[in-house]
């Protein structure tokens, strides 16, 4: 993996690929995640040969190559959309899809409000919407769950099981994607879901959204209800939603062919 070396000099872990259908891309990973979880879909859209349209993917500040965090006073989404603001525009890329994961959708739209004119369209896939996390339950019981993920290696997988769906747990590549996720910097585990919980809210800024956009949610989706994306698609304007069926929370690990299918229909 590349470094990337921030404003303000975080070192920013990425990887840049070759597009195979004349369009940008930049992929955004969800929360207790990493570039990884993109690397199937990559496979099907990255070509073997120069192209001037690129696809990126980087590690959010805490996770996969991009850790570093030492304090949950660190953890700032708006500072995590200004990393791949940074990153696009240091490969002088123009007219990006962005796609975004779960919280990395959340991500995505700060990105775009911040600077509309580097996008051509969004894909947020089972994202979290304008007003971070809504907790179903007590906030200090979720917070005791992510604090025994950030202990216990077993419970982090058998956690993480549950965001995608059908996923055989013995397969090396579901046990790599765990590994990772338990081996992220500790204050992300409870800092993120305070920040998510606590400190969100762009609703009022929805309306700026203007981008084409895809809205894509499974109906077997364990972690985020489908309401949400329903919300999202009544606050972003010419939005589409389409719910996966027989999907859970990562059409991308789950089945690949199918999700990019889904984007570059909409890219098309």
């Amino acid at each position: 993996m590349q470094k990337f070396k921030t404003s303000d000099e975080f070192q920013i872990g990425y990887e840049s690929f070759n597009s195979n259908f004349g369009q940008n891309v930049l992929f955004i990973h969800g929360n207790m995640a990493s570039s990884s979880w993109w690397r199937p879909s990559i496979e099907l859209l990255k070509s073997g040969s120069d192209t001037p349209e690129k696809i990126v993917y980087a590690d959010w500040r805490g996770y996969g190559e991009s850790k570093g965090l030492t304090d949950e006073s660190q953890i700032n989404f708006e500072r995590y959309a200004d990393d791949y603001l940074e990153l696009i525009d240091s490969m002088n890329m123009k007219d990006v899809n962005v796609v975004g994961h779960s919280t990395g959708g959340l991500i995505a739209m700060m990105a775009i409000l911040k600077k509309p004119e580097l996008f051509k369209s969004l894909t947020l896939l089972d994202s979290v919407g304008a007003t971070g996390l809504e907790l179903q339950l007590p906030k200090e019981q979720v917070l005791a769950h992510f604090d025994k993920m950030s202990q216990d290696r077993d419970y982090c997988r058998m956690v993480l099981a549950g965001t995608i769906h059908e996923v055989d747990v013995n397969s090396s590549t579901f046990l790599a994607l765990a590994d990772e996720a338990f081996e992220a910097d500790k204050v992300v585990f409870q800092g993120v879901i305070k920040e998510l919980a606590d400190n969100i809210d762009i609703t009022t800024k929805m309306s700026a959204l203007e981008l084409p956009t895809l809205i894509l949610h499974g109906d077997k989706d364990m972690v985020l209800p489908l309401e949400g994306s329903e919300t999202l698609n009544s606050q972003i304007a010419g939005s589409k939603l389409r719910v996966l069926e027989n999907h859970g929370h990562s059409c991308n690990m789950e089945d690949p062919t199918l999700f990019v299918n889904e984007m570059k229909a909409f890219w098309n």
